[in-house]
């Protein structure tokens, strides 16, 4: 029999890989990290077999005839691992043992259980020593062993007692088949189990070998009703209907639900169970329904779209009884999906609370657990939030999302601090901190590239604004969140300004980036890989080169030449103030020429603010910022995520190089037609890089001289 059960296993196995059933999936070029993780919310980790199962349960119903004291790997080291040698000089032996099934055993005296066990060992080791390759018979009519199987199931078959009949009427079955006899294998498990339910273990697995018989006798129906009752689905399983008769006749098999689990990866296996579990919940055999309301909330959520009537389901499921933990697990996950898909806040605290549990450092699912709780963060509550108009919930609820399991994560330079060991009798110890701060080795690539921050980028000013001042709510929720996410002023006041600088609103700019501490900023990759060292109102070549090849044409990005500042510190608050000044002469100046030139500047330092020193209104630059490129990025070729995020901001698509030069070069040109002065117009033109241009056109003015004798490189000039 160990034969055929090992030939159904294989058998299902080949059904779900001939099925396409996978645990899990690969890509061609993968793996790779999407912002938006993807994980199974219904197929367990660990698999429980129908052998592994029946084992467990027959541990257990051990653990009742003895004690429930006893643990269960003392019971399986007796039961199932010791031989029958091992079992008697234990049970028997005076010395002390540490097994507490044995010693229940001794010293309760119970005959009936041990006599049991030595009786159930000596067939295990006839059929192991008749399994075995050097195994002959003691002659040819096989005399003795004959003998030794008639005296073994008259034993069995004249137990006389009560609480063991059925695990001798299964000694007797099991023997019955061992020595061949097919006919009295069948008579007796029909007699012997009339009067037991299906449910009993113990006639399960006689019916097992009741159906082999039945099989090689050529019986095929009969022997796939005895299989059913069995749970054996792999020995039906490729039958026409085999899933249908499987749950009518045990719906809760473990080899059925395995099937099931393995399904879930696969549309059209999983829709066919549909009506299967329908009819399952309807007959009310399951002794686990909430296996098959689970079941049939992740058809109608994750196949049909219809969370509604998922919810229905889950909640059904939630209140009754589940196959295994594994299960229940995950439709409780399941459940927290679909109160997001709907909109239902009630839970939403206490399913964080709930995850936080499951995603454990030290447990070995932490990160997968980790990716569920972000699908229902990223996929269903952050669109739904920021459509209603909630962003500061959708902020630290992201925020959270981002940074449940970073650990690493760089904060503020005070946490630096506080982080880093002083030490009073190493020299220069505070110029060595600020080395550090500054140091690229330590680049955050986390919190500037994170969903969560790209959300704050997609406000404009006032909105986030408003969204820090929402956020310092007192509310159990938001007191949760901001455990997680960033909520310190300088992270926030920076990008507020920065979004002033982009909205051409400066003087919220100067308010806001007035507040941020020059060592905030040093901690920042735009200062420390020294982006801002650019100077903002001078005229730099476009960054864009054209290139052609085999029909196609494209625009690829790259630096130019560098003109450094004197210091980078206040960069982007020196910008706004200048700015600001220049926005103010193009209307107050005295002379046409003070406000065209004003007018020049402006218009340079707009166009290079999201050009050349483009660090001033972002925080990457496409493939020449590879340190801490947005997630955004990986939703190129996902449609959905592009669909749900669409309202994300991208420098690309909503400002685009070509746009901003169309517009700049045009304000530079009416600039110029303002100008009055040889002197203007040669400053404006030195402010364009045209030097050539102030030497041949207004050789006499201060400008031209200024160059002649001070521009090192004559051809620039000449």
């Amino acid at each position: 029999m160990n034969s055929t059960i090992f030939l159904r296993s294989i058998r299902l196995i080949s059904i779900i890989a001939f099925l396409g059933l996978g645990a899990s999936r690969a890509d061609a070029c993968g793996p790779y990290n999407p912002i938006i993780p993807t994980p199974n919310f219904f197929f367990t980790d660990a698999t429980v077999g129908r052998v592994d199962s029946d084992r467990r349960e027959n541990l257990g119903l051990w653990q009742q005839l003895t004690s429930d004291q006893i643990p269960l790997a003392d019971i399986e080291q007796a039961v199932y691992k010791d031989p029958l040698d091992t079992y008697q000089a234990n049970i028997y032996d005076r010395r002390p043992v540490s097994n507490l099934f044995y010693a229940y055993l001794r010293n309760s005296n119970d005959d009936e259980l041990i006599e049991f066990l030595s009786f159930a060992k000596s067939l295990e080791e006839k059929r192991a020593e008749m399994a075995s390759p050097w195994y002959y018979p003691s002659s040819k009519d096989r005399k003795e062993e004959k003998e030794w199987f008639k005296n073994f199931i008259e034993t069995a078959r004249n137990y006389k007692g009560t609480r063991l009949k059925d695990r001798y009427a299964l000694q007797a079955v099991r023997a019955y088949f061992a020595e061949g006899e097919l006919d009295s294998c069948i008579n007796y498990y029909e007699k012997a189990f009339v009067d037991f339910p299906d449910s009993n273990l113990f006639k399960r697995m006689a019916a097992g070998y009741a159906a082999g018989c039945l099989e090689r006798k050529g019986n095929q129906d009969a022997a796939i009703e005895l299989y059913a009752t069995a749970g054996d689905f792999g020995a039906i399983a490729a039958m026409p209907k085999g899933l249908e008769y499987m749950a009518r006749a045990n719906p809760d098999s473990p080899e059925l639900m395995e099937y099931i689990a393995h399904a879930s990866g696969d549309t059209a296996a999983f829709m066919a169970i549909e009506p299967v579990a329908l009819n399952v919940l309807k007959d009310g055999k399951t002794t686990h329904p909430a296996d098959w309301e689970f079941i049939l909330a992740f058809i109608n959520g994750e196949y049909k779209n219809d969370y509604k009537t998922a919810a229905t389901h889950i909640y059904r499921a939630m209140e009754g009884r589940f196959s295994r933990d594994a299960f229940a697990d995950y439709a409780r996950a399941y459940r927290a999906k679909v109160d997001a898909a709907n909109g239902n806040t009630t839970s939403l605290l206490d399913d964080l609370k709930w995850f936080e549990t499951k995603i454990n450092l030290t447990d070995p699912g932490a990160k997968e657990w980790n990716r569920r709780m972000q699908n229902i963060v990223f996929i269903n509550w952050i669109p739904t939030l920021w459509k209603k108009g909630d962003y500061a919930t959708a902020i630290l609820l992201c925020g959270y999302a981002d940074n449940l399991l970073n650990t690493q994560k760089k904060f503020y330079c005070e946490d630096f601090d506080r982080n880093y060991e002083y030490n009073p009798n190493q020299p220069n110890q505070s110029q060595t901190l600020a080395q550090m701060r500054a140091s690229t080795r330590y680049r955050n690539t986390v919190d500037y590239s994170n969903l969560a921050f790209q959300l704050m980028g997609s406000l404009n000013a006032e909105q986030l604004i408003a969204a820090k001042k929402q956020i310092s709510q007192n509310t159990p929720l938001y007191s949760l969140l901001r455990q997680r996410a960033r909520i310190d002023d300088p992270y926030w006041d920076e990008l507020i300004g920065t979004l002033a600088l982009r909205e051409e609103n400066y003087d919220l700019a100067m308010e806001y980036l007035g507040r941020v501490p020059n060592m905030y900023q040093w901690t920042m990759n735009i200062y420390k890989e020294k982006d801002l060292n650019r100077d903002p109102f001078k005229a730099y070549p476009s960054r864009w080169e054209k290139h052609k090849y085999d029909g196609h044409t494209w625009e690829s990005e790259s630096r130019s030449y560098r003109a450094p500042l004197a210091t980078m510190d206040n960069a982007k608050y020196n910008f706004a103030k200048q700015m600001a000044q220049y926005k103010q002469q193009m209307t107050d100046g005295k002379t046409a020429d003070e406000r065209g030139l004003a007018r020049l500047k402006y218009a340079i330092g707009r166009r290079n603010s999201f050009e050349e020193c483009w660090a001033l209104t972002q925080y990457w630059r496409g493939y020449t910022d590879y340190r801490f490129t947005p997630q955004l990025q990986y939703w190129n070729n996902n449609d959905d995520a592009t669909r749900l995020y669409d309202f994300l901001y991208d420098y690309e698509t909503k400002v685009g190089h070509k746009t901003i030069w169309a517009k700049y070069n045009k304000e530079e040109r009416a600039a110029l037609k303002m100008l009055q002065t040889p002197e203007a117009r040669a400053e404006a033109q030195y402010l364009l890089g045209n030097l050539a241009t102030v030497i041949k056109k207004y050789p006499d003015t201060p400008t031209a001289a200024m160059i002649k004798t001070s521009c090192d490189n004559w051809r620039s000039w000449l």
